[in-house]
C-alpha cells in the first residue's frame, strides 16, 4: 500500500514540476520480456480511489507503447533527474520499435516491486501502476482540439491504480 508521506509528497509535486519541464518517463513491458521506455506530458495522480492512489495517462496508437499496454497492462511512471533532460528528449523523439531506448540512451532498468515493467534507476521517483481501465476514443475526455483528430489519432485514457511508489 502507498502511503502518504511528505518525501513522496515532494517528488510528486517534482513531477508535476516535469510535465511542463522535460517530461516524465513511462516504462512498459511487451509479453516478450523487452521493455520499453517513452516520454509523457501529461499526467494526472490522485490519492484515494478505493483506499488506493491512482494514476491517469494519455497514450496515442502509434506509439509502441500502446500495444505493449495491450500485451501487458501494467506501466511505471518515473520522475527522471535532472542530469537526463537529452534523455528524456530522445525517449519522446524516438519509438521503441526501432531501438532498445534503455540500451541506446543508458538507463539503468532495475526490478519494480509490484508490476512487471521495470522501474529507472536514473530517477528520484518510481510510480508503479496497474491498469484497470482504458478507455478508448471516441470520449469526451480530452480536449476538443484532441476530439476533433481522426478517431485512430486520439488517445487512449489509462486509468490505473498505483501498488508502489519508491525513490531508487
Amino acid at each position: 500500500m502507498v502511503e502518504e508521506n511528505p518525501v513522496l509528497m515532494r517528488e510528486i509535486q517534482r513531477a508535476f514540476h516535469k510535465l511542463t519541464h522535460g517530461g516524465l518517463l513511462v516504462t512498459s513491458i511487451g509479453e516478450n520480456g523487452r521493455p520499453n521506455v517513452m516520454t509523457i506530458g501529461w499526467w494526472l495522480f490522485g490519492w484515494f480511489y478505493h483506499g488506493r492512489p491512482m494514476s491517469v495517462i494519455a497514450i496515442r496508437p502509434a506509439t509502441h507503447t500502446f500495444k505493449l499496454l495491450a500485451e501487458v497492462p501494467e506501466y511505471v511512471v518515473s520522475v527522471p533527474t535532472d542530469d537526463i533532460a537529452e534523455v528524456v528528449a530522445i525517449c519522446g523523439r524516438e519509438s521503441g520499435r526501432d531501438m532498445d531506448k534503455f540500451a541506446e540512451c543508458h538507463l539503468t532498468a532495475i526490478p519494480s516491486k509490484e508490476v512487471r515493467p521495470p522501474s529507472i534507476r536514473e530517477s528520484t521517483l518510481n510510480i508503479e501502476c496497474r491498469i484497470y481501465h482504458p478507455q478508448a476514443p471516441p470520449h469526451m475526455i480530452l480536449t476538443p482540439e484532441h476530439r476533433r483528430k481522426p478517431v485512430p489519432e486520439q488517445h487512449t485514457i489509462y486509468f490505473s491504480e498505483v501498488l508502489a511508489a519508491w525513490s531508487p
